[in-house]
C-alpha cells in the first residue's frame, strides 16, 4: 500500500545544501537491518534513562531526511516526532505521521519551536559537519528545561573508508570524543555507549575494499546493502543476540548519546 507524502511546511527559506547521494535514500528503509538495529539500541537506551515511551511527548528530529527515524519511533512510542531537514526531495519521500514534516533550519531558532519539545534527535547528522556546534547548540533550543537530546554518530576513525567520502561524512567518533564534541553544550550526560559489535568484521571489510581515495561504481549500494539474502538473515541473527545479550557493547560501529538539559 503506498501513501501520499505529508504536506512539507516551509518554516525557512529555500536554499541551497551540499548534495546527497540518491542511492542512499533509494536503498534505506525502516526495514533494513541497520535502521532496525539503531532502533533497537535507541529503545534500549530509552528504557534505560527512564524515558517515559508510553506519554504523548512531542519530539524534533533534526535531519530527518525521509523520516525513517521518525516514523519508527511514533510506531514505537506513543511520541509525536517533528521532523525538519533541508533537503525537499528527502522530506517528500516521508510517509504520514503524527508529527510534523518540516522544512526548516533549526539555526533559525524560531521563537514558537524554542523550548517546545521533550525529546530532540540529531542522528547521523553530526558527522556531516565541519563545525557541528551550532547546530547542536540551536538544536538544544528547541528543548523544554529537563527534555532529553539523543545524538547518533557512526564510529572509529580507523575504519574510515571511501563509503564514508561518498555519503559525506567528514569523520567517526568514539565514546571519548563524541563525549568532548558534545561538553560545550552543558548537558547533563545520562548515557554514553556504542552499538553494533558485530558489526565490526563488515565495517573492516568495507574499509580493507573501499579504501579512501579510491571511487568505485554503485559504492553506496555495496555499502549499504546485504549482497544476499543469506548474509542478510546472518545480520539479522547477530543483531537478536546482540541486542538480547548486551546493551553497552565495548566497541561498535555506531556511538549513541542522551544527556538532559539542566
Amino acid at each position: 500500500m503506498t501513501h501520499a507524502p505529508p504536506d512539507v511546511e516551509r518554516l525557512s527559506s529555500p536554499r541551497a545544501t551540499e548534495p546527497f547521494p540518491d542511492a542512499w535514500y533509494d536503498q534505506s528503509s525502516a526495514e533494513h537491518f541497520w535502521f532496525t538495529w539503531r532502533l533497537r539500541a535507541l529503545l534500549r537506551l530509552l528504557r534505560d534513562v527512564q524515558a517515559p515511551t508510553s506519554a504523548p511527548l512531542r519530539a524534533l528530529d533534526v535531519g530527518s531526511g525521509p523520516g525513517i527515524l521518525a516514523s519508527q519511533v511514533e510506531a514505537a512510542t506513543r511520541w509525536s516526532v517533528d521532523a525538519a531537514d533541508l533537503n525537499l526531495g528527502a522530506l517528500e519521500r516521508c510517509v504520514p505521521r503524527r508529527g510534523r514534516t518540516l522544512y526548516y533550519d533549526v539555526t533559525e531558532e524560531r521563537p514558537e519551536l524554542r523550548g517546545h519539545y521533550d525529546a530532540v534527535f540529531v542522528f547521523d547528522v553530526i558527522e556531516h559537519l565541519p563545525e557541528p556546534l551550532p547546530l547542536l547548540r540551536s538544536a538544544m533550543a528547541h528543548l523544554k528545561p529537563g527534555g532529553l537530546f539523543l545524538v547518533n554518530v557512526p564510529a572509529l576513525q580507523a575504519c574510515f573508508s571511501q563509503y564514508d567520502v561518498e555519503v559525506g561524512h567528514l569523520r567517526r567518533y568514539t565514546t571519548a570524543s563524541l563525549a568532548e564534541a558534545l561538553a560545550p553544550l552543558g548537558l547533563a550526560p545520562v548515557a554514553l555507549r556504542y552499538w553494533g559489535l558485530s558489526l565490526l568484521p563488515a565495517l573492516v571489510a568495507r574499509r580493507a575494499t573501499m579504501p579512501v581515495g579510491r571511487p568505485q561504481e554503485r559504492i553506496v549500494e555495496r555499502g549499504l546493502v546485504p549482497p544476499s539474502k543469506l548474509v542478510d538473515g546472518a545480520l539479522r541473527v547477530l543483531m537478536h543476540v546482540e541486542t538480547r545479550l548486551s546493551a553497552r557493547p565495548v566497541l561498535g560501529t555506531s556511538v549513541l548519546y542522551a544527556g538532559r538539559v539542566p
